[in-house]
């Protein structure tokens, strides 16, 4: 399934404000430090280094902000529309890699720091793991699409499933969970349903343990 991408920055001992200045001074026609944006962040206790940007090269006018995850690695964790009420994934990821095609490489060559961007397709594997993949194809495979989870056997390969799930506490967007399942077969109506279930067994396994 395609999803947002995410970039990480590793500063490796490079102080972060040194590394700004050097991302402003790459923002061209394009690109431009958000001082505005920073101020709102501070003002909630929060350090943040922003920056827009505009409509003129056929992408969308949108602005980003860098957080700091954990010790000195840094993060884009959202991208704002300006011009609209929200953006695309096709549309965010662009922004991305334009950002850091544009800023972010130029800026860092020759320097220790290290950018990384993560994958745009996700699969159900990477996300619960091999065991609990080859369980959801099983349940798949084998169960009657027109009933769901209804019978038995088939109730049962599906429990399997969440129960693998919910004990490796893997948070699993029902997303990706409808995704995978319209891929193994199912229509978008079952696969809904069954995401339903799934959410109300997990928190009824989450609250069974305290959770």
């Amino acid at each position: 399934m395609k999803v947002f991408r995410d970039l990480y920055i590793k500063l490796n001992g490079v102080k972060v404000e040194e590394l700004i200045e050097q991302f402003t001074a790459r923002c061209g026609d394009h690109w431009h430090r958000a001082l505005d944006r920073e101020k709102d962040a501070g003002s909630m206790g929060e350090k943040a280094f922003s920056f827009e940007h505009t409509a003129e090269d056929g992408l969308e006018r949108a602005g980003l902000s860098l957080f700091q995850k954990e010790g000195d690695t840094w993060y884009v964790p959202n991208i704002v529309p300006l011009d609209s009420s929200q953006l695309s994934r096709d549309q965010y990821n662009k922004i991305l890699e334009e950002f850091l095609n544009t800023i972010v490489r130029p800026s860092i060559a020759g320097l220790p720091v290290t950018a990384e961007l993560s994958g745009d397709v996700v699969f159900l594997k990477d996300v619960v793991g091999e065991d609990e993949a080859v369980l959801f194809h099983n349940f798949s495979v084998l169960a009657n699409k027109s009933t769901g989870s209804s019978h038995p056997c088939d109730r049962n390969r599906w429990f399997d499933f969440l129960i693998a799930v919910q004990r490796k506490r893997i948070s699993l967007d029902t997303d990706l969970l409808i995704h995978s399942l319209m891929e193994e077969g199912w229509s978008e109506d079952r696969a809904h349903d069954l995401a339903i279930e799934y959410e109300f067994a997990i928190g009824l396994l989450d609250y069974k343990e305290g959770r």
